[in-house]
């Protein structure tokens, strides 16, 4: 068994990245075009300080650091990162947008009263709380300092007291920036770039899984999922308006995943040419897994189903597949520490030869103006 939670360590991460150490808090839309070098020192950990070069124009700036450049607006609480492998050549896209419902949406900015000086300018703290204050594990502390112009200086983070990292201003230059420096590229929701479905099939001498179509259901929410080899698409929609989309391809490793908030705000999108090899499960990335038969077998829908494990062996993971033959899962059970287990069967399903366009996302999901995005 793994000896560690993989759930609250991606949380852990997913946070870092996401809740206000990368795009500046801003007390106001109301902020002066600028251009700071900004040095962001790590506390944990052998990762060595770094600079952050961040483009301020119209409430939205461009963050470049390291292999990444972010966009975001930090009045909508919205960024939009473009990630680099140098080795690969893959630039991953991930959205992010925090909802009324988001866990780490910001809740409360508190004044500390304290003041401190970076680089030749004054700001004052302010503690952004970005946690519902009875959930808020694994105890993260933002802290913020603000100049009297709005402009967000330096940053401290915390995880249970203990520092975690910290951002300094090396240099601030207030001057004109242009709408193109902070545009977002005119094709960043082009599915084209990242999933590509002109994809030869496997070899002849391969035995190609069949297509099917189907439909599950648990509880008022109904699970649509769709198999092309190589490529699966799955999607849950919730009676409140939740929706996850996963679309991937298990040989490529190419993928799209979405997810929307309750009232189907959406809340997050994620586009790559290489997520993960078809080994390894999307739930826990780079840890491969095998799945493992539970010995006992089912029938569904008049069809016989074998049980299997889909992620022996680990410890907050719970997730079961019951699999036809030609393995379709007429039964899927998953759970965990982050929520309650679901249950989804099949009611429905097609065994036919699908058509590309079958598997690519709905058109809201690539829609601009659903993720407030200019253009």
């Amino acid at each position: 068994m793994m000896r560690f939670s993989i759930m609250v360590g991606l949380a852990l991460a997913s946070s870092m990245a996401r809740a206000g150490d990368n795009i500046p808090y801003s007390p106001s839309a109301d902020v002066p075009d600028y251009v700071a070098t900004i040095t962001v020192q790590p506390l944990v950990g052998p990762t060595a300080a770094h600079t952050r070069i961040v483009t301020h124009h119209g409430g939205w700036v461009r963050v470049e650091e390291m292999q990444a450049t972010t966009y975001g607006n930090p009045a909508r609480q919205i960024s939009v990162t473009f990630g680099g492998d140098s080795q690969t050549g893959y630039s991953p896209v991930s959205i992010s947008r925090e909802t009324s419902t988001s866990y780490e949406r910001i809740r409360r900015v508190i004044e500390t009263g304290q003041t401190e000086t970076h680089g030749g300018e004054r700001c004052d703290v302010r503690e952004v709380q970005r946690r519902d204050p009875d959930r808020s594990e694994p105890g993260l502390k933002w802290l913020s300092c603000v100049t009297a112009d709005g402009i967000e200086i330096a940053t401290k983070v915390f995880v249970n007291g203990s520092p975690f990292r910290q951002t300094t201003l090396v240099k601030l230059k207030r001057r004109p920036v242009s709408a193109e420096e902070v545009a977002l590229p005119a094709k960043l929701l082009d599915v084209a770039q990242w999933l590509h479905f002109d994809d030869q099939p496997a070899a002849a001498a391969v035995k190609r899984p069949p297509d099917f179509a189907m439909r599950m259901q648990w509880k008022g929410a109904v699970r649509v999922m769709r198999r092309h080899d190589p490529w699966i698409y799955d999607q849950i929609s919730y009676p409140d308006g939740r929706r996850r989309l996963s679309i991937r391809n298990t040989r490529t490793g190419q993928g799209l995943f979405f997810n929307a908030a309750k009232g189907g705000a959406f809340e997050g999108l994620s586009l790559c040419q290489k997520c993960a090899s078809g080994d390894v499960m999307p739930i826990i990335p780079g840890h491969a897994i095998i799945p493992e038969s539970l010995g006992r077998t089912d029938s569904i829908l008049g069809e016989p189903c074998e049980w299997f494990d889909m992620a022996p062996r680990t410890f907050d993971v719970n997730h079961s597949q019951c699999l036809t033959p030609d393995k379709i899962p007429l039964e899927i059970g998953i759970g965990g520490a982050w929520g309650p287990r679901e249950e989804f069967v099949a009611d429905e399903i097609q065994r036919r030869d699908l058509k590309p366009e079958e598997i690519l996302p709905p058109c809201d999901v690539l829609t601009r103006s659903n993720w407030d995005i200019p253009g």
